[in-house]
Order: C-alpha cells, then structure tokens, then sequence
C-alpha cells in the first residue's frame, strides 16, 4: 500500500463503474457551521463556475441544438457548493455511453475524464460549482472550451437519439 502523506488522501472515493466521486471529508462542526476538507490531490487548477438561474453549459446552438464541452488536457472535478447541478456525460468508450448525474453539495465532485462530452443544467434558482480541475502542459482555455454541437457530430447526436441514459442521483 503507498505512503499516504495527507489525512485527506483518505477521503471516501465513490466508484460506480464510469462515474467516480471523490467524498468531502467533515473535519469540523460548530453552531450552524460546517467545516469542509475538499481537498483533490492531483488539482492543479481551480475554477468558480456561477449559474444565476436554470442555466444550460454550454447553451444550445442558435438552431436549438444540445452542445457539449469535451476536454482533451483536462479532468474536472466539479463539486457543487450551492444549489444542485444535472450533468450530462456521453464516453464513447463507456460500455454505457450516455450517462445524467445529479449533484448536490452533499454529493462529492464528480470527476469527468478526458474525452467525455458534457454538459450541465442547474436547478431553477442556480447553482454553484468549484471545479478542482487537473490539466496538463498543453492545456489551452480556448481550445478545451469550443461547445461541440450535436448538429456538427453524427456519432455524438446518434448516441443521444439512440441510447437510454443512465440516471445517477447522488
């Protein structure tokens, strides 16, 4: 067994096939406060992604067609801290491609590799996600960020035609 070097490390990791969410760890409780670790051991970047209200990330086309992100030098790691988040996931690696997880800020974050299409909806009063990312050297935000619309890829828009989406409420 390796060297654990952080009592983090430790934190429960929930693995339910393709979906893994990496547990929060309570390590302190006052009168109505909370104290989180959420540490993620391999994060080298962080991002605060705000939804207002029902928001969709990435939007539809302008032709009303579902878009989707797909990270090719970065993992997200998205824990919601506010409100509840619906993630879409489409792996074509995946023996069950198309994948909807529901979090909340009990939930954990949800890891998405490289190469999954994804795509999130919040609940009507918003959400927010601390996305404790890790992405490597060639990482590039203009790159890793082009919505992907399913008008423009046949295999993704097949997927979402053909196969029945596994439901995950976490």
């Amino acid at each position: 067994m390796p060297f654990l070097s952080f009592w983090h490390d430790l934190c429960l990791i929930i693995d339910m096939k393709n979906i893994n969410l990496h547990k929060h760890k309570i390590f302190r409780k006052t009168k109505d406060v909370l104290f989180f670790d959420i540490t993620m051991p391999k994060s080298n970047a962080s991002d605060l992604v705000i939804h207002d209200s029902s928001a969709v990330s990435p939007p539809d086309d302008n032709l009303g067609n579902k878009q989707f992100y797909i990270h090719y030098h970065q993992v997200d790691n998205n824990r919601v801290v506010h409100g509840s988040r619906t993630f879409e996931l489409i792996n074509f690696d995946w023996d069950r491609p198309y994948q909807i997880v529901k979090l909340d800020r009990n939930s954990g974050a949800l890891k998405i590799p490289k190469k999954t299409y994804h795509r999130s909806v919040s609940c009507d009063d918003g959400s927010i996600v601390l996305n404790q990312s890790e992405r490597d050297d060639l990482f590039q935000a203009k790159k890793e960020f082009k919505p992907v619309s399913i008008a423009k890829n046949k295999k993704l828009a097949y997927i979402l035609k053909t196969v029945k989406p596994i439901i995950i409420k976490i």
